[in-house]
């Protein structure tokens, strides 16, 4: 099977086998930049604003008492994340790369409740989430469609999990300051992006354009007690499906390789609900590695 047909069967096989449902992560210079058989280590950073909602459930129950259920819905409004990675990559053939990434990304945002959200005030009201770095990894392939010149059409596709730490929170009724609900709240994200690049390379530096599908599938966790004047009355624990409405959006970007072993990229990437800017390096040890 040639390079080309696979790669576009992986693209299927990716959009198909991850939950449809945040934001994206960084997705470096979309077209490959080594010949067959080359290594490549990099390092890339990238910062992300984004909105998206939760539907799930809440379970109340009070010390010595029933437990009552409940439909919620949650908005995470204004979530900013900074994602911190390495990365290695090796070509399969001119072109076509695959390549994994490892590190670490963190999260801040302001999760809204509608409805009872007993956890929030009893009318609904707003967490604070801050959750300090957490794991992160991906993996993901990059290959050229089509040649004319300088003109070159990429694709890309890439798998990104992000985890980061936990959140505590403490909230008091603000009809009754006595009612206070203590706990942690957890956010934890996969990313899926499939897209193709219109590049003009020049000859040590290349831009690019190109829509993208961004498919997204996280889960919120929120446990918590209340706590009456000091003493603890009940738990109240609640559980939601994470999604966003935009799924489409426009990536921009252009590399430079500074010279035959280094390679340095600018990106941003826009939806009707997020935005993201990155930046990143690669080397390319030809003399440590060589071909394989």
């Amino acid at each position: 099977m040639r390079p080309r047909t696979t790669f576009v069967s992986l693209c299927i096989c990716l959009a198909v086998g991850i939950p449809s449902a945040l934001a994206g992560a960084p997705m470096g210079p979309t077209l490959p930049v080594m010949e067959k058989g080359q290594w490549a280590f990099g390092i890339e950073y990238a910062y992300e604003k984004i909105d998206v909602e939760a539907d799930g459930s809440c379970i109340e129950s009070i010390v010595g008492g029933p437990s009552e259920g409940y439909h919620q819905e949650f908005t995470i409004d204004s979530m900013k994340t900074n994602m911190l990675f390495g990365r290695i990559e090796y070509a399969l053939c001119r072109d076509w790369d695959v390549f994994v990434r490892l590190g670490a990304s963190d999260a801040d945002a302001d999760i809204e409740a509608s409805g009872p959200g007993v956890i929030l005030g009893g009318t609904g009201g707003e967490v604070g989430f801050d959750g300090s770095f957490g794991f992160g990894a991906g993996l993901g392939t990059r290959a050229t469609l089509y040649r004319c010149g300088p003109w070159r059409v990429d694709g890309l596709a890439q798998v990104t999990w992000l985890d980061p730490d936990d959140s505590d929170f403490r909230i008091a009724n603000p009809e009754d300051p006595g009612e206070i609900a203590a706990g942690t709240a957890k956010l934890d994200y996969l990313q899926t992006q499939i897209g193709l690049t219109a590049v003009y390379r020049g000859d040590a530096w290349s831009v690019w354009a190109g829509p993208f599908l961004q498919i997204i599938d996280g889960d919120l966790d929120m446990d918590a007690q209340f706590i009456f004047d000091g003493v603890t009355e009940g738990r109240i624990c609640c559980s939601g499906d994470i999604e966003e409405d935009s799924q489409f959006g426009l990536s921009v970007g252009a590399n430079c390789e500074v010279n035959e072993n280094f390679i340095a990229w600018i990106e941003g990437q826009f939806t009707g609900d997020s935005w993201l800017v990155g930046v990143g390096g690669m080397i390319r040890p030809d003399h440590l590695f060589g071909e394989w």
